[in-house]
């Protein structure tokens, strides 16, 4: 038969879990004393008297003003009674009309030649519109022409964001040089 554990006493555990307080050392009493004694001499030596710590007086005012007069009286306002007296005549002249705005004409190194190639750089392909639309508004805050192109390719639809026309490969890399530097770092440049 197996033997059978003793029976604990009552009590023992918490005996042995409860960790004996020690109190607090007398060397500690001794230096807090000891520094709340200095501090309190400070504070004892300090005068608010002295005369280093004085401000200098000020000027005296003169006795000849006053202080409950204001220095300047508040105005009044007669315009309520002014205005209805007054009679303006306007003169009928026929109003000229704004000249038109003119319009701003864009860069000349974003505008393709008429007669030469043009360059692009795709700036990327996407199965989704959405995902098209929100890279195509980063690159319009940067302040360079991009347009949206579909192309089905094997029965799928994409959607390329392409940066330009530029009508040179200076201009071209000028842009590429501006979105690199934005962290876009994967375009194709195309000629068309």
């Amino acid at each position: 038969m197996a033997k059978g554990r003793k029976a604990p006493r009552r009590g023992a555990s918490r005996a042995q879990s409860a960790p004996k307080r020690k109190g607090i050392p007398g060397w500690l009493w001794l230096v807090s004393g000891l520094v709340i004694g200095v501090f309190v001499t400070f504070l004892l030596q300090l005068e608010p008297g002295r005369e280093e710590v004085r401000r200098a007086p000020e000027p005296p005012k003169p006795a000849n003003t006053p202080a409950a007069q204001p220095s300047t009286p508040k105005p009044q306002y007669d315009f309520y009674t002014l205005l209805p007296e007054s009679d303006v005549n306007v003169p009928q002249q026929p109003a000229q009309p704004a000249p038109a705005p003119t319009p701003v004409p864009a860069p000349e190194a974003s505008k393709p030649a008429a007669n030469g190639p043009s360059y692009y750089l795709q700036a990327g392909s996407f199965r989704q519109r959405s995902d098209a639309d929100q890279l195509r508004a980063q690159i319009l805050l940067l302040g360079l022409d991009v347009k949206l192109e579909n192309a089905t390719i094997n029965g799928n639809q994409w959607y390329r964001v392409q940066v330009g026309p530029f009508s040179n490969k200076d201009s071209m890399t000028q842009a590429q040089r501006t979105l690199g530097g934005n962290g876009f770092s994967n375009l194709l440049p195309q000629q068309r």
